[in-house]
């Protein structure tokens, strides 16, 4: 068996999970990005695929098992030269893999940018425009506890990683 890259017509994350229902291994790394809603300063979050259209699958080294992935709906083709595909090699398989092992409060820190101790901003609810200090970080809920002082008090909030602002 063998790793392939096959191009999709639409999002590979959805076309990944629907090979997995299959049965068919199916790896698809998926990046946060930041967006900014139009005329706003607020951001929200967004899950895309690192490589747009194309998703790794794990297949015989047979063409009956490349016909069968290719008539699966959402495959365009397997990448390769003329009519064969061409396997990934082993090395640029375990690049990926070790991509997707990062642990998840790195994922978080690579994404986000925020540690323990940072000074942020909350740009939305009661306590917008507000600086925070970050307490603790949940990176499986993506949640974090941050601190502010209100009215003289320390007052301790949950609120979503992705709502947060970091200052510099």
């Amino acid at each position: 068996m063998a790793w392939y890259v096959a191009r999709t017509r639409w999002r590979a994350d959805s076309v990944a999970v629907d090979l997995r229902d299959a049965g068919i291994d199916a790896v698809c790394p998926i990046e946060r990005r930041w967006k900014r809603y139009p005329r706003s300063n607020r951001r929200y979050s967004v899950e895309i695929p690192l490589l747009g259209n194309h998703v790794f699958v794990r297949l015989l080294k047979a063409e009956s098992a490349w016909v069968g992935v290719m008539s699966f709906e959402g495959i365009d083709c397997l990448l390769g030269t003329g009519e064969t595909p061409v396997p990934v090699t082993d090395k640029e398989m375990a690049k990926v893999f070790a991509l997707l092992t990062i642990s998840p409060d790195d994922k978080v820190e690579r994404a986000t940018g925020l540690a323990i101790g940072d000074t942020v901003l909350h740009p939305v609810g009661l306590m917008a425009d507000l600086r925070a200090t970050v307490v603790e970080i949940d990176a499986e809920k993506r949640e974090a506890l941050i601190s502010t002082m209100l009215f003289g008090r320390e007052i301790a909030t949950r609120c979503g990683i992705d709502d947060l602002e970091k200052l510099a």
